[in-house]
């Protein structure tokens, strides 16, 4: 398995359901934003334990050090928007600043850290990496595994 393209297709997704949540209302954004919640819970875990720690190298060090700081940021607008009804006024503003966060990371790792990684990395390397991640995403997809967000079964596991 190819490890950055499933951080990758992760990111579409989450891309997906920002788009979603954007438009929907009541119930369907509730659900929707609960479900952007879970995956990006789940993405960063999985890249805080299972990507950065394989790919921290001289050459990568300071963008995975501003990667946890982008992580932390995003946390706490999760947790502060899970404590929020999605008509409550300030749900909006913290959506938007919530998706160019993600925006901004997502778009520093794909032209950035993605493609060092991949000069970077020797081919067993990377293979075993992609088989930690997909390991990963087992581990963290069961319920009680992320913090923050509750697992629920309507979710899915991404």
């Amino acid at each position: 398995m190819d490890p950055i393209e499933l951080l990758t297709r992760q990111h579409e997704e989450a891309e997906l359901l920002f788009q979603q949540v954007a438009v929907a209302s009541g119930e369907e954004r509730t659900h929707l934003f609960r479900r952007l919640a879970y995956l990006l819970t789940l993405h960063t875990h999985l890249e805080e334990r299972f990507f950065y720690p394989e790919v921290k190298l001289a050459e990568t060090s300071e963008l995975i050090r501003h990667s946890y700081d982008d992580h932390a940021e995003a946390t706490a607008l999760i947790t502060q928007m899970l404590h929020l009804d999605v008509s409550d006024m300030q749900f909006e503003p913290a959506l938007i600043s919530l998706r160019e966060s993600v925006e901004a990371h997502v778009a520093e790792e794909r032209s950035v850290l993605f493609p060092q990684v991949r000069r970077l990395l020797s081919a067993e390397h990377f293979a075993r990496l992609g088989n930690e991640l997909a390991r990963g995403v087992s581990e963290l997809t069961q319920p009680g595994a992320l913090p923050a967000v509750s697992h629920d079964s309507q979710l899915g596991t991404f």
